[in-house]
């Protein structure tokens, strides 16, 4: 499996993607689906850590983005997503998926992390402002 999808906590309030240095638009639709369950199975706010560190982005990025977003709208106990190892080109894309698919992108920002540690403090800080 390229992306590893799990609970980052005893206390089930954030999943961590983990993905692998290759990987699918097809492994990220089945990791999506895989978290979209977990954070059903709860009631409280979960927060999602994305680590990307070490991978590389498959083609058609925006044609995937376009997929992925016309999936479905967030749950409404979705927090915040923080994306780990993000390289300047890929910060880049997604401010061009930003303002390409501004409405669907709405409720669903990220926030950017140099690393795992940073990524974890980042959502504890935001759960607090909850």
């Amino acid at each position: 499996m390229a992306i590893i999808t799990r609970w980052d906590n005893k206390m089930k309030t954030v999943i961590l993607l983990e993905f692998e240095s290759e990987w699918t638009w097809e492994e990220l639709e089945a990791a999506v689906q895989r978290a979209d369950g977990l954070i059903g199975s709860v009631e409280h706010f979960v927060d999602l850590i994305i680590d990307l560190e070490g991978t590389t982005i498959p083609r058609d990025v925006l044609t995937a983005a376009k997929t992925l977003l016309a999936s479905g709208e967030a749950r409404p106990n979705e927090g915040t997503r923080v994306v780990v190892g993000a390289n300047g080109a890929l910060k880049t894309i997604y401010q061009t998926i930003q303002k390409t698919f501004n409405s669907a992108v709405e409720g669903r920002e990220v926030l950017f992390a140099p690393n795992i540690a940073d990524a974890r403090a980042i959502v504890r800080g935001m759960a607090l402002d909850r």
